[in-house]
Formats: C-alpha cells, structure tokens, sequence
C-alpha cells in the first residue's frame, strides 16, 4: 500500500468519526473584597482559600463556576449540571447543601441532604435543560451573585463540588464519579482544617 494511500485512508477514517462531547466544569472559590479572607498574612495557608473567623473582619465567600453540558455532534445540551456544598467532617448536620434554579434568571434555591443517599438526580438538577445556555459554549456564571456570609458557619474544610453528567441515566450515582462526565471541586478553609472541640464556629 503506498503512502498516499495510507494517508488517504487514515485521513477518511478521522473524517467519519464521531465528534467528541465537549462537557467541562470548573469551580473557582474567591474571598470578596473587604472580607476577612482578601488578605491574609504570612502565618496562614497559601494553597487553600480560607477566612479566619476570628471577628475582626467579616468573613465570606463567593464562587464562579463554568460549565458546559453539550454533546459537540448535536449541539444540544444533553447532560444535567448539579452543585453541592459539603462540610466533609459532618459537625455541622445536615452534610449537604444543594444549589439550584428554576430557570434563567430566577433566584439560588438550596436545598438541605442528610447524606448522599438523599440526593437527587431529579429534583437536584442546577438548572432546566432547556434553560442551560451552554449550549453555544462554556457558560460562566457567578453561582453566588453576592458573596455567601460565613458568620456561623462550621470551622473546618468546606467544598463546592460541580457535576457534569447525565441524571437520567440508570448508571448515574452520587457516589460514583466513573459515572460522571466531568466534575470540579473547589475547597475553602474556615478558621482552622478542623472543626475540633472548641472555636467550632466562624464568629
């Protein structure tokens, strides 16, 4: 077989096949300006965002995420976007918070789980299908439009997890990430990496 007809063949057979789907997440966590966690001195970590709760500033939080839940061939969504909040520690019960949205436009709903068996790739859902706008491309959208008050929250490690993958699919499951089609998690610190036994709170 010559070369050209090598190159022929490989170039027809990379032709025919299948686009790939693109899904994507990426979550970002950022402490707002003015807030305990903007600037934080030398003693504290530099590789996970954090706020002290030590009350001598106000202590919050905003994320911005970007995703995209569309099938390259079809051009449609066709994959489910979820995010959730996690104390992995568990103190502060219940160990899930679910954010979600009726549609485009309409306000942060969230929604409190016990455990991972009470999620719901159903009633779970970030947003409609029909309302997901990333359809044309990543879509970044600030999942908190104003950034979350920490006053009271848990100390220890919390997370925002992003989930691309397809909820109506008998093999999805929380609990499996083989099953998810693209995911991120980002981390934030509350006064120490511990909830421990004593200053369990952000102040």
């Amino acid at each position: 077989m010559s070369r050209t007809t090598v190159l022929s063949t490989l170039l027809i057979a990379l032709l025919v096949l299948p686009a790939q789907a693109a899904y994507s997440m990426k979550v970002v966590a950022s402490m707002p300006k003015g807030s305990a966690g903007e600037k934080l001195t030398a003693k504290y970590p530099t590789n996970t965002k954090m706020s002290p709760c030590d009350g001598a500033a106000f202590d919050a939080v905003g994320f911005t995420v970007t995703y995209e839940a569309t099938n390259a061939t079809s051009k449609k969504v066709d994959r489910d976007i979820y995010f959730i909040m996690s104390n992995p520690e568990g103190r502060m019960a219940p160990r899930f918070l679910v954010l979600k949205k009726q549609g485009i436009g309409s306000s942060l709903i969230s929604a409190f789980r016990a455990d991972v068996s009470q999620l719901s790739a159903v009633e779970d859902v970030y947003i409609p299908r029909a309302e997901n706008l990333s359809s044309s491309g990543p879509f970044t959208d600030v999942i908190i439009s104003n950034a979350i008050s920490l006053q009271g929250a848990g100390a220890g490690i919390w997370t925002l997890t992003g989930i691309v993958a397809d909820g109506t699919s008998p093999n999805f499951s929380f609990d499996d990430p083989s099953s998810w089609d693209a995911w991120d998690t980002a981390t934030i610190m509350l006064r120490k990496p511990w909830a421990g036994n004593q200053k369990q709170i952000c102040e």
